[in-house]
């Protein structure tokens, strides 16, 4: 038989067991609870990486997208015609649609970047037999505009724009503030019009096995050959409408982690593809913008 002391001792025994049990579960629960916390927050910083990586591509080609076709007619035939005059052709969008133009999952865009500089003269009636010199507001940026010299196929520097123009003018001679021009068509240089230079662009997703999916550009006007810009993007799906000239551009980009399973569903809501198994284990992020091209005019 226990004397009070020693039931007393075995009491507080039992006590601090329980307590102990008590404690180890509820460490238990918390931990799972902070475990949980900080995948949740990892998800978070996950998708917030790839959102960030889609937005970036979008604003890459933003400038462009906006001044696209500024300039320049739209129909294929009419496009390409209108960028050779005599020998004088820019072979960088051979095979392309127009202006803005998309060809397997690969975006194209000629574009304008606008000046402060002007036509200060009268007008001038341009053609393609002869020189036409526009006097203009202020000297041309060094290295902006660059004078074709008779032989070979030209580069976009060779190229200006003035936009209520309607066609591209070739460069034939450049000196201080005097520009010398000739049109594949007969057109107009119209008092006070300014000076767009003229620039192209290439976009696309390229895909090594064994290495991270990268977002790519080309300048077409430096010959510049696809440059990485954005890491982490797996995909990238230009649609363009010729007929009501709306440009969309969807990305799939991914977060910066990768997981041992799957953590992303096999479709996601705005991309029509199915999703590769590899770009499952990571968390992805469907990025998408549509533009109305409001340059040039329907075929």
């Amino acid at each position: 038989m226990l004397t009070r002391g020693k039931s007393r001792d075995a009491f507080t025994l039992v006590e601090l067991l329980c307590s102990l049990l008590l404690c180890t579960a509820i460490a238990g629960a918390a931990i799972g609870v902070l475990s949980g916390c900080i995948q949740s927050y990892e998800r978070v910083l996950a998708l917030a990486e790839a959102r960030r990586r889609g937005q970036s591509v979008l604003q890459i080609l933003r400038l462009p997208v906006e001044n696209a076709s500024l300039g320049l007619p739209t129909k294929a035939e009419e496009f390409i015609a209108s960028l050779s005059v005599g020998k004088a052709a820019l072979a960088a969008v051979n095979g392309w649609e127009g202006p803005v133009s998309v060809a397997g999952g690969e975006l194209r865009l000629l574009y304008a970047v606008p000046t402060t500089i002007v036509n200060e003269g009268l007008a001038a009636e341009t053609s393609s037999s002869q020189d036409r010199a526009v006097k203009l507001s202020v000297p041309v940026t060094d290295g902006q505009v660059q004078a074709f010299r008779g032989f070979g196929s030209t580069v976009t520097k060779s190229w200006v724009l003035f936009p209520p123009s309607g066609v591209p003018f070739l460069v034939k001679d450049l000196s201080n503030r005097t520009l010398s021009v000739r049109s594949s068509t007969p057109s107009c240089i119209f008092h006070n019009a300014r000076l767009h230079y003229l620039r192209g662009i290439r976009a696309r997703v390229v895909l090594v096995p064994g290495q991270e999916p990268a977002f790519c550009t080309e300048d077409v006007t430096s010959g510049s050959g696809l440059q990485e810009r954005v890491l982490g993007v797996s995909g990238f799906l230009p649609s363009f409408d010729p007929v009501n000239r709306t440009l969309t551009l969807t990305v799939l980009s991914r977060g910066g982690r990768r997981h041992p399973d799957s953590v992303s569903p096999a479709s996601l809501p705005g991309w029509p593809e199915p999703i590769e198994d590899e770009d499952r284990r990571y968390v992805l992020s469907v990025t998408s913008r549509t533009w109305r091209i409001r340059n040039g005019t329907a075929p």
